[in-house]
């Protein structure tokens, strides 16, 4: 399936907010491998799944757009968003998401059982109590911190 990118226009079937095009440059700038044309492209699409299940600052510009941005009344940093913006802050968080889906650390994958005490012949293991059972990316929780709404915030419509 090829990306059809949302550029602010309320693009019809838009599945992605970012181009082939757009990531490579911003991985090629911090030295990040992405492997071919096609693995991104599907690494891009889940990464924009994850990303859509958010809940987001503002509202959707309209109820039938296919992706939760553009967003009118969305407040970055004291700011309004234009309605029909895509902000860079969206690119940013959809590249992180990306390259956790790049290195395995998918947002979207299984979450396996917490092991607390392991041993396979003479070696043991025991984590921390207050360890992660998936793989903790900084990057992409910072690139989202302002995009969406915190958890266990109310708002009044």
């Amino acid at each position: 399936m090829a990306l059809v990118v949302e550029d602010g226009s309320l693009v019809t079937g838009a599945n992605s907010y970012i181009t082939l095009a757009e990531f490579k440059t911003w991985a090629d700038s911090r030295g990040i491998d992405y492997g071919t044309d096609y693995t991104l492209e599907q690494n891009i699409l889940r990464a924009t799944d994850y990303f859509e299940r958010l809940h987001f600052i503002g509202w959707k510009t309209n109820e039938t757009q296919p992706l939760q941005w553009p967003r009118v009344e969305a407040l970055i940093d004291g700011y309004y968003v234009d309605s029909t913006e895509i902000p860079k802050e969206v690119k940013v968080a959809i590249y992180e998401a990306t390259v956790a889906q790049i290195q395995g650390n998918s947002q979207l994958n299984t979450q396996d059982r917490r092991t607390i005490s392991e041993t396979v012949g003479d070696i043991s293991i025991t984590y921390a109590a207050n360890s992660e059972n998936r793989t903790i990316t900084p990057a992409l929780t910072y690139a989202l911190n302002r995009l969406t709404v915190p958890a266990g915030a109310v708002s009044r419509m």
